[in-house]
C-alpha cells in the first residue's frame, strides 16, 4: 500500500474546507516562548474549527517529526489525547538551528491520518542561536 492512500493533507479532494480544518494539525514556532530562552513547536488539530473530540469521533494522537539539514528525519515526540481533551500538544526543542522542516501527523479515529509540513527560514535558523561558524563546524551547514 502506499503511503499517501492513507494521509490526507490540503490536497486531499474527498473533504470539505470545514473538514479540513478540524483535521489538518497547525504547526507554530515558539522562539524563546515565554521569555524563558526555550524554543518550543506547538500543534494542535481543530484551531479554526473545533474537532467533536468525543468517544466515537476524535483526535487520537499528535506526532511531530523534523528533517535536519542533512536531510535525516527525527520523531521528535507524541502525545495521546482522551476523549473530551483538546488535540494540543508543546514539543519542547533543543538544538533549533539544526532543524529545516517540521512535519505533524493528526490521527482521527473516523477520518484517518492528516499530515502538514512548515519549512524553518533560513534567518529564523541563525537567530535561533546556531551562528555561521558553529553551524560549518558542526556539519549543518547554512
Amino acid at each position: 500500500m502506499d503511503p499517501s492512500e492513507i494521509m490526507k493533507n490540503d490536497r486531499s479532494h474527498k473533504y470539505d474546507d470545514q473538514s479540513k480544518e478540524r483535521h489538518i494539525p497547525s504547526i507554530e514556532v515558539l522562539k524563546n516562548y515565554g521569555n524563558s530562552g526555550k524554543d518550543y513547536i506547538h500543534v494542535a488539530a481543530g484551531v479554526n474549527v473545533k474537532h467533536p473530540n468525543s468517544l466515537q469521533h476524535q483526535i487520537q494522537w499528535i506526532e511531530l517529526y523534523a528533517r535536519t539539514k542533512m536531510l535525516n528525519t527525527i520523531k521528535i515526540g507524541r502525545v495521546n489525547f482522551a476523549p473530551g481533551t483538546s488535540p494540543d500538544a508543546l514539543f519542547r526543542l533543543v538544538h533549533f538551528g539544526k532543524y529545516r522542516e517540521f512535519c505533524a501527523l493528526a490521527y482521527c479515529n473516523v477520518h484517518g491520518l492528516w499530515q502538514n509540513c512548515i519549512e524553518i527560514r533560513e534567518e529564523l535558523r541563525l537567530t535561533a542561536g546556531c551562528r555561521r561558524e558553529k553551524c560549518l563546524q558542526e556539519g549543518f551547514g547554512v
